[in-house]
């Protein structure tokens, strides 16, 4: 109540407005809630609907169920944070100063976050001091890219005028979400937008550089095609490349960050260390990280179990998460026997894996295949030996690197192979093709 009195100020919710809020930040549906309290479904979705315009209002930013707990939770450390700092003044009265302008539309919660001390120094580093313009942070699904952005958005929030993140993951056309970013940074005073959209970048960027503006672009790979070497714009949503290279040639004073598991085109040719625009790779987590996701979901196995555990899945946040629910429920938590007795790929895991699979090129599959027949490192002439379906050189190189864009494959002096997560799957799909191949008479 604490937030909700200094959000609000003089107003006060209603009775009815705070019952609702109360449960939902329970986990109570609008139905739920309707029945519990007496009142018409309809009436509560109407008190729902106004409490959260209420305290969008108020906070600067769209409120709505999904999010009201994540952004109420942000709001209070930020209050507490700001007292503390404030309360070694003496004399010192805390203001009612106006909340910077943000809009966190379906940002996750980042309340329980793991590691990741180093990446988020340095992109501190990029985006503060050294003013980066374009900033990508790339790495296979799983690897805590959208957890990550939030958290660093968090953090950074009190250097920007304004934030704003988005998700791509329902591929919204580019004029969406221009007419969105625009609304935004001009606070909703541009409404005469161009038809075209070199125009509506133009105007975006003459935001960007009037004021310091944070934008967060999630699961970029959305908007990318599926069955080509990486990176290539699908059909009419090539508007997005222009939108980074303007962003990231032009000078302005805002930073543009986005997620995704394979590197756009045209973003490789201007990234550099001394360059306003970068990539960070995320890689697994270490054994101390991984293993408080392991404490935090009731593992208190060895530390070896553990450690075997954490090398074979490489550190992935995600992966960890959903093999120890599957420890705790069918294993009793016991490591060794899940190590002993369970496929390394299962459940959403492998869903991840089937859809990023999905996305290759023929001969990006035919390299995948080789590697994981292979099982070891492997150097580029000898890839080029096993790999069934003869492809050129040339064609292999820009497979391998397509592939390493994708963080689907590990490279080393000169040498090839797979995550073990990553070559279980495809030895999986390749026995699975070969044995559907296979005429049923013949299988004994």
């Amino acid at each position: 109540m604490l937030v909700l009195d200094r959000v609000l100020q003089k107003k006060h919710l209603s009775n009815i407005q705070e019952l609702v809020l109360r449960l939902c930040w329970q986990g109570y549906t609008y139905a739920e809630i309707a029945e519990s309290s007496g009142y018409d479904d309809d009436y509560i979705r109407d008190v729902g609907f106004r409490l959260w315009q209420t305290l969008s209002k108020a906070l600067g930013e769209n409120i709505a169920k999904s999010n009201v707990k994540t952004v109420l939770r942000r709001y209070y450390s930020n209050l507490l944070q700001a007292e503390s700092q404030l309360s070694t003044t003496p004399g010192f009265a805390i203001p009612d100063t106006p909340q910077k302008k943000q809009d966190w539309g379906e940002a996750i919660d980042v309340s329980m976050f793991y590691g990741r001390t180093e990446e988020q120094a340095l992109l501190r580093e990029w985006i503060v001091e050294e003013k980066c313009r374009l900033v990508m942070l790339l790495g296979i699904g799983g690897i805590g890219k959208t957890a990550l952005s939030v958290k660093v958005a968090e953090q950074l929030q009190s250097q920007f005028d304004l934030v704003i993140w988005r998700s791509l993951r329902n591929s919204p056309p580019i004029f969406e979400l221009m007419r969105e970013l625009i609304s935004f940074c001009s606070q909703q005073t541009e409404v005469n937008l161009s038809d075209t959209i070199e125009s509506q970048i133009s105007c975006l960027i003459k935001y960007l550089r009037s004021q310091r503006c944070l934008i967060l672009l999630d699961n970029l790979e959305s908007i990318l095609q599926s069955g080509k070497i990486s990176g290539h714009y699908c059909a009419g949503y090539e508007g997005y490349g222009q939108l980074l290279r303007r962003i990231g040639d032009e000078v302005h004073q805002s930073c543009l960050l986005f997620t995704s598991r394979e590197t756009p085109s045209g973003f490789t040719a201007r990234e550099g260390e001394t360059l306003p625009v970068r990539s960070l790779q995320l890689n697994g987590l270490s054994q101390l990280e991984s293993q408080q996701i392991l404490a935090a979901k009731g593992l208190v196995d060895s530390t070896v179990e553990c450690d075997k555990l954490i090398q074979r899945y490489r550190g992935n946040p995600l992966a960890l998460k959903i093999v120890a629910t599957a420890i705790q429920y069918l294993f009793d938590g016991n490591i060794s026997q899940f190590l002993q007795h369970s496929p390394v790929v299962f459940g959403e895991l492998w869903e991840i894996l089937e859809q990023q699979f999905h996305r290759l090129s023929a001969n990006e599959k035919q390299v995948m295949y080789s590697l994981a027949v292979k099982q070891d490192w492997v150097t580029l002439k000898e890839l080029q030996q096993c790999i069934i379906s003869q492809i050129s050189e040339r064609e292999l190189l820009e497979a391998l690197l397509s592939l390493q864009k994708r963080s689907l494959i590990e490279q080393q002096s000169g040498n090839y192979t797979q995550q073990p997560v990553v070559m279980e799957y495809i030895t999986d799909k390749l026995i699975g093709q070969v044995c559907c191949d296979i005429p049923t008479e013949d299988i004994d």
